[in-house]
């Protein structure tokens, strides 16, 4: 990575937003309360402006998109979310973000987001198999094996 990438945390209490330079240095962040109550549109919509502060720094790329919620790798959809983000389940978390943000954008669960830093530039580094157990607001997990984050029964992570 030779260009600044944005990357954006969508958690049950807190959402972030943090421009990426190389060699995994957080540049600048962002971070508010996640209005899970106000319904997706509010969450949508507070990613989305934690974003818009960070993207004039970044390169050209899309924007990556750790979220609680099982999520469909093909769409970047939710497919299920708990109750810490009422209506997030169906929600198009990439197509909403991309349409606010004017740039493509990826979406994975959070946890394999995390594991995926964990092996770039955390504790997991140069490791080919790392386990993570995440505990939050909710209780999650990821393996990375070789490499990739193994997704679950039905090819969600």
């Amino acid at each position: 990575m030779t260009e600044p990438v944005v990357g954006i945390d969508i958690g049950g209490t807190k959402t972030a937003a943090a421009l990426v330079g190389p060699g995994a240095r957080v540049l600048d962040r962002r971070e508010a309360p996640t209005p899970a109550r106000g319904g997706p549109a509010a969450v949508l919509d507070t990613a989305a402006g934690l974003a818009a502060d960070l993207l004039a720094a970044a390169g050209p790329g899309p924007v990556g998109v750790g979220t609680a919620g099982t999520v469909d790798p093909a769409t970047g959809a939710i497919r299920y979310a708990t109750d810490s983000l009422p209506g997030w389940a169906g929600t198009p978390v990439a197509d909403e973000l991309a349409a606010r943000l004017g740039r493509p954008v990826r979406v994975t669960n959070d946890v394999a987001a995390a594991a995926l830093g964990e092996c770039w530039a955390g504790a997991g580094r140069g490791r080919g198999h790392v386990l993570l157990a995440a505990v939050g607001t909710g209780l999650g997990g990821a393996i990375v094996n070789d490499g990739r984050v193994e997704g679950g029964a039905r090819g969600a992570w």
